[in-house]
């Protein structure tokens, strides 16, 4: 696309060189002074290849760093759906762990009753067994025996019987309450480990994708920083793309002897767009970029219009661009003199009304407001360029 404009813009020269008669007062020397244009021109014509290269080359490596960063921004999204889910897992987790801790203190307290009860009983037997040792060994058959007669015998044989039961029952109680207790701290320990294992490896995880989040946001700083900077260089090559420009249009103009179209020195530039049909909203030099909110440069004035509005010639002069630049998008270039050059851009789409090489008067409709290109809103883009610098239109507008 940006062949094509420069193409345009050499087109520019030529049109306008064939649209102004020559200089009689020179026509003697015309071909030598043709032989030197056209050497000069060509030499001028390998810088802008050389230029356009250069500018071709800074786009590649934006584009390229573009791929790196959006495929960065990928990664990122990719990391943090992964943070999310780790997360996600270690509440989880937490909060099984917690639950656990708190069957673990209630399975501790029914083991602390459990092993109270064990104690109680096994004081019982130890009473049992005291007593008998005190009263001497005496066999249960002894106990019968010494019945008074058959129904103290079966009082005896009755008591002896729920002794036996009651210490059948004690021990059994006994070793279901130590297997119970052992049991449950083994499942409560290892349902406590594997939980406390899987946050480990969870928050491991966790970590790791932290760190691989904050290595590709540093990987993506500087990819955008050198981006920046590129961008930088890519508008000061594209300015001395556009200086070369001029200076083959200049040539040409001076080839085909092109009579001055305008005594022009500074002072006198007429509004673009009538007083009353617009509104300054932006001036020239350092503002707040509507676009990244950081300060930059502003190397015009912004007129607020309605779109349609009739964009008007400044001065005279001959067009010397006529179509979509960068940034500008749809834009009409004047050159009033050797030292002054208007610029208007975000023009509307179809809204150029003149073509490179014509000759416009001052007050002719050369375009109409829009807001084609990097543009928030309708509204005319207005430079002035000395000596191919953009200066402050407003000392210049009448």
């Amino acid at each position: 696309m940006r062949k094509k404009i420069l193409l345009t813009v050499m087109l520019a020269g030529l049109l306008a060189g064939s649209a102004l008669p020559a200089s009689v007062g020179v026509a003697a020397n015309k071909a030598a002074s043709l032989a030197k244009i056209n050497k000069e021109l060509e030499a001028i014509r390998q810088k802008k290849r050389a230029q356009q290269s250069q500018v071709n080359e800074i786009e590649q490596q934006i584009k390229v760093i573009k791929n790196k960063r959006e495929d960065l921004e990928n990664e990122l999204m990719a990391i943090d759906l992964r943070r999310n889910e780790t997360q996600k897992k270690l509440d989880q987790l937490e909060k099984k762990i917690d639950e656990t801790t708190q069957r673990a203190a209630e399975a501790q307290e029914q083991l602390d009753q459990a092993e109270e009860r064990v104690a109680k009983r096994e004081g019982l037997l130890k009473s049992r067994v005291k007593s008998m040792y005190e009263r001497g060994n005496v066999s249960y058959l002894e106990v019968l025996l010494g019945a008074a007669d058959f129904g103290d015998f079966l009082t005896r044989m009755q008591g002896l019987q729920l002794i036996l039961e009651q210490d059948t029952r004690i021990l059994e109680d006994n070793l279901r309450d130590k297997e119970t207790i052992a049991k449950k701290k083994k499942e409560i320990e290892q349902l406590l480990a594997n939980y406390e294992n899987m946050y480990a490896q969870a928050e491991a995880l966790k970590a790791e994708l932290d760190k691989q989040f904050k290595h590709s946001t540093v990987i993506k700083a500087e990819l955008e920083k050198q981006e920046e900077q590129l961008h930088e260089i890519e508008q000061e090559e594209e300015q001395k793309l556009l200086e070369i420009a001029q200076q083959e249009a200049a040539k040409v103009a001076e080839r085909n002897r092109l009579q001055s179209v305008s005594s022009y020195k500074g002072g006198r530039l007429a509004l673009p767009i009538p007083e009353g049909s617009f509104r300054f909203t932006s001036g020239f030099g350092m503002r707040t970029d509507p676009f990244t909110g950081k300060s930059a440069g502003h190397n015009g004035v912004d007129m607020a219009a309605p779109r349609g509005t009739p964009i008007h010639a400044a001065a005279d002069g001959i067009v010397i661009f006529a179509g979509y630049s960068r940034g500008f998008g749809n834009t009409v270039m004047i050159k009033h003199n050797e030292e002054i050059t208007t610029l208007y851009g975000h023009i509307r789409e179809g809204g150029i009304k003149v073509h490179v090489g014509q000759a416009v008067k001052q007050g002719d409709v050369i375009a109409e407001v829009g807001s084609t290109g990097r543009s928030t809103g309708n509204h005319l883009h207005f430079t002035v360029y000395r000596n191919n610098v953009a200066v402050d239109p407003m000392g210049y507008l009448r």
